[in-house]
Parts: structure tokens; C-alpha cells; sequence
């Protein structure tokens, strides 16, 4: 079930680097895909060995991220967090106070970007690769102690390939244009509930279920550490900075 192919427009692939030649004869058939309004597939895996795709919206400077069928999340630039239940239709705002009392900590440039553009400012670079579409600034050197690699797409904003150490990677597999009509209308028929009345809702069968799964108390997937490397999980539970 994907919940976020709302587009119609041919998604590039980017699995594979291709020669320079190859990527001015496929340059005729690329798409313009502008930064602040793409969807960007991605495959992570972790130490485990455990694979899953992640989905990344942008409309402006406001992100949705989805890792499995059953949520989704949206950081708006308000500093509000919103997490989405499609099969139930309903949604759960937590304020900015309401992060600050969870004690819950996010990293928006690592959100937005997926790895924080920061990174590359205390690596080394190396070899430029050539993409279907695009071009990768290469980088290499340690990230919290690890040796890691990334490879810079500056026209997206966003890594083609990230690896940190063994413990972490992002591959970005498509990318493609995606409106803010299409952003808008994914979270559009929502019933919302804001975190600070979830205590007086326990009545409420959807509030009842999603405390029970841990889904609205103990913090969501899209929480991450101020360095943005803390995912270790696939699938709703997620991670937790408490």
C-alpha cells in the first residue's frame, strides 16, 4: 500500500552511477526536480542487516517522512509535529511545548535533508560521480567516531548515498517532483487530537489502541538525537530521546 504515491509525474532513478557521456544522452530525458518540492525514496539499512524504504515529502520548508504503511509524520516549520494514521484517519499535533516536556529532541536540518549538509564541512572530498540526472559531490572522513562516506546531491538537497560507519546507510533509490496541491491533499479529512488531551481521550478506541502499541506516548520514528544517526528500528514503534 503506498500511501504517498500521490503523483503522476516519472520518478529517476538513481540506483546506479553511469558514465558521463551516458548522463548527457539520458539528460534529455530527465525531469526538473526543484528542492523544496520533491518526493525522494530511500532504502536504509542498519547494523542488523534489516532493510526498509523510507518516503520523504517537501512542500517549502515543511517535511513529511513515512518508513512503513501503518503512519506517517510532518514537521512543519511552525515547530509543530504531526503524526498521521491513514487506516484510522486520524492524527495526533504535538505542540512545541509538548516536545519540550517529553524531553524529545529533533535535528530539522537532518530531517529535511536526511543527513545534515553540515557533515561534509569536516570530511574530505573525493571523487565527483555521475548520475542519471545529477552529480554527487563525494565525501569521505569520520562521523561520531566512525569512518563514513557520503555522496552530495547540491541541486536536492539530499545524499545520494550515506554510510556511517557499518552501523547506518541511506541509499536514495528515485526522486521525482511532487506539488504542494499533492502535500496539501495527504493530510486533508484528518480528525486531529493535540498530545496535551490524549490523557482525557483514553475513552476514545483510537487513543486506547495507539497508547497500548506505543505509538503516541512513548515517542515517535521521526525523534532523533542532536547528531540525526539514532534509527535502529524499522517500522512504527520507532526511536526514543528520552
Amino acid at each position: 500500500m503506498a500511501l504517498l504515491s500521490t503523483l503522476i509525474s516519472p520518478a529517476i532513478a538513481l540506483a546506479t552511477p553511469v558514465t558521463a557521456q551516458a548522463a548527457d544522452k539520458a539528460s534529455t530525458q530527465c525531469v526538473t526536480v526543484e528542492a523544496a518540492h520533491l518526493k525522494a525514496q530511500h532504502q536504509v539499512t542498519n547494523a542488523k542487516g534489516h532493510r526498509w524504504q523510507m518516503t520523504q515529502l517537501r512542500d517549502g520548508q515543511d517535511v513529511i517522512i513515512q518508513r512503513d504503511n501503518t503512519t506517517f509524520e510532518q514537521w512543519a516549520t511552525n515547530g509543530e509535529y504531526v503524526r498521521y494514521f491513514p487506516v484510522e484517519k486520524r492524527s495526533v499535533t504535538y505542540r512545541k511545548g509538548d516536545l519540550r516536556a517529553l524531553n524529545i529532541q529533533h535535528d530539522r536540518e537532518q530531517l529535511y535533508h536526511v543527513v545534515s549538509p553540515a557533515l561534509a564541512t569536516n570530511m574530505a572530498k573525493t571523487k565527483l560521480k555521475q548520475l542519471p540526472c545529477f552529480e554527487a559531490k563525494g565525501f569521505a572522513g569520520k562521523v561520531n567516531g566512525m569512518e563514513s562516506q557520503l555522496d552530495w546531491i547540491a541541486s536536492i538537497e539530499l545524499p545520494q548515498q550515506f554510510n556511517l560507519g557499518k552501523v547506518l546507510s541511506y541509499r536514495l533509490i528515485t526522486v521525482e517532483p511532487y506539488s504542494h496541491e499533492a502535500f496539501v491533499a495527504l493530510t486533508q479529512s484528518y480528525q486531529d487530537i493535540d498530545f496535551a488531551d490524549v490523557g482525557d481521550s483514553e475513552s476514545d478506541p483510537f487513543i486506547a489502541k495507539m497508547i497500548n502499541q506505543g505509538f503516541i506516548e512513548h515517542g515517535c520514528s521521526g525523534f532523533y538525537s542532536s547528531e540525526g544517526h539514532a534509527i535502529e528500528v524499522q517500522g512504527g514503534h520507532g526511536n526514543h530521546s528520552h
